[in-house]
Formats: structure tokens, C-alpha cells, sequence
């Protein structure tokens, strides 16, 4: 995916535009993922925190555990953002929920992550590397 991609909620109050390329895309199967977006999995992608601008509106921040808050809109409820809340010098980047892009179809999801979670009766057929928790795992 190249800059520009925009996107936005499902009613349109939050539209941003990212301004710098994805440095990670994934497919999330954590607990977490699946309860915020009332799915089995999420495809994330991440941009440096400056790689987003909020054209209309802007997401609320709700604090979803000790170590990252996600954004949604007030409006419609969209989930649309995942940021962890401390960093440690370097930029861990922010997570858009992929599918809120408007050309959802340019981001090719590199991995599964949380796949200890993942849920039992979702086939995945696909060749993606496969983690049992985090990126780090």
C-alpha cells in the first residue's frame, strides 16, 4: 500500500488519510481483537504515529488495557485504531483496522498473530507465518 490511502467509520463523523506507508500488516486473533471488533479476527496494519491525519472528526481513546488503548468513533461506534499507551524512546507506530480504508483490498496481511486464541471453528487456509501471541513470539 502507498500513501495516500484514506478511510474512515462506518457513518463517516472520523475520515483520516495516511501519509506514510505500512510498515507491518497482520491478521489478530487475540481476545481482545475479537470482543472490541465482534469478530474472529482483525487485520491491522501500522504507520508511524505521524503517518495518520484525521481530516473530519477524530477517534475517542478508550483505555482497553494497561498496555494499549483503542480509538473508535463516538457516532457510529466503529472500532477504528490500536496504540499501545507507553513507548520506550522508538515510535511503536499506530494500528489502523484495515478494512476501514476505503481501498481495503491494497493491504496484504503478512501474518497471524495470537493464534493461541484464534478460534477453533475458523479455517485458515492460507501459507502466513503463524505466532502463537505477539509479533515478538
Amino acid at each position: 500500500m502507498t500513501p495516500p490511502a484514506a478511510g474512515g467509520c462506518q457513518c463517516g463523523a472520523v475520515r483520516y488519510r495516511l501519509t506514510a506507508p505500512a510498515t507491518w500488516t497482520g491478521y489478530c486473533h487475540c481476545r481482545m481483537c475479537q470482543r472490541a471488533h465482534g469478530a474472529p479476527a482483525v487485520v491491522w496494519l501500522t504507520v508511524p504515529s505521524d503517518g495518520i491525519v484525521f481530516d473530519r472528526g477524530a477517534p475517542q481513546w478508550y483505555r482497553s488495557s494497561p498496555e494499549a488503548e483503542r480509538g473508535f468513533c463516538t457516532m457510529c461506534g466503529s472500532p477504528l485504531a490500536w496504540r499501545p499507551v507507553a513507548t520506550r524512546g522508538d515510535d511503536p507506530g499506530i494500528d489502523i483496522a484495515a478494512t476501514t480504508l476505503d481501498d481495503s483490498t491494497a493491504v496484504a496481511p503478512q501474518m497471524h498473530l495470537w493464534c493461541d486464541s484464534a478460534m477453533p471453528w475458523l479455517a485458515i487456509d492460507d501459507h502466513l507465518p503463524r505466532k502463537p501471541q505477539g509479533r515478538a513470539s
